[in-house]
């Protein structure tokens, strides 16, 4: 993966996460290869959870990490909720669940009123109905002093000709979150809207397409380990964005 040489600039000193757990829904894509590899490092123990199981495998095997865990998972599956209780009986309640799931779905590029009413669903379930259910599952499971953190693009707050689906979802995915923030406010956990840039993924990198500009991968996950540890100056705001390399992350705007 294409990671930072040592740690970004903005990033406070000694945050460490031994003996903690954090799950990672979406750990194997190619933002979350970085958050994973970057939680490890910071000493979590991490599972991995998503649908393919053979994609699970071959990620465990490259990064190769005895405190790596991975877990098949379907945010959209009858038994979610089951599976929440299982994974938290087997590793305990989480210090951290991580979501980073989208789904571009199978149309390619298309104007927003082109879409078919299956098209439109799928992408809809994909990437607002899967999360609502991965929130429902596992906020009862998280510590109350722990984190959950959701990864969403800047779609979120502008169009996405195109991808009118995708977008859509977005800016509904960080309402959801902000309320759910709201509603959650002083009792645990925190929940926190994370709104990334273009990142740097090793399947980019792979596919040609790079651009030294863009954000690392691993300093997504530098700053999701400072949230989830309870040092970055940021863990008081619900609504962050990471859309600049030098910058880094800044809080987002209050209403």
């Amino acid at each position: 993966m294409p990671a930072a040489t040592g740690q970004p600039h903005w990033a406070g000193p000694g945050t460490t996460l031994d003996g903690r757990t954090v799950l990672v829904v979406g750990g194997a894509g190619g933002v979350g290869e970085g958050v994973v590899r970057s939680l490890l490092a910071a000493g979590a123990a991490v599972v991995v959870a998503g649908r393919n199981a053979e994609r699970l495998t071959e990620f465990a095997t490259r990064v190769d990490d005895s405190r790596l865990a991975t877990e098949v998972l379907d945010a959209l599956a009858d038994d979610l909720d089951d599976r929440a209780g299982e994974l938290a009986s087997r590793y305990g309640a989480f210090d951290g669940v991580v979501v980073s799931v989208a789904s571009f779905g199978s149309q390619g590029r298309k104007p927003a009123l082109d879409l078919t009413d299956a098209e439109f669903r799928f992408l809809i379930e994909a990437n607002l109905t899967s999360v609502f259910r991965l929130y429902r599952a596992f906020v009862p499971h998280i510590a109350a002093d722990g984190a959950l953190i959701q990864i969403n693009g800047m779609s979120a707050d502008m169009p996405f000709p195109g991808g009118a689906g995708l977008a859509l979802a977005a800016a509904a995915r960080k309402s959801l979150t902000l309320t759910v923030a709201a509603e959650r406010a002083g009792r645990g956990p925190r929940v926190y809207q994370l709104i990334v840039g273009f990142i740097r993924t090793r399947p980019r990198q792979q596919a040609g397409i790079d651009d030294p500009g863009w954000i690392p991968a691993a300093d997504v996950g530098v700053h999701i380990a400072e949230l989830i540890a309870g040092t970055s100056p940021l863990a008081g705001d619900d609504l962050q964005y990471f859309v600049d390399v030098e910058q880094g992350p800044r809080p987002g705007p209050r209403p």
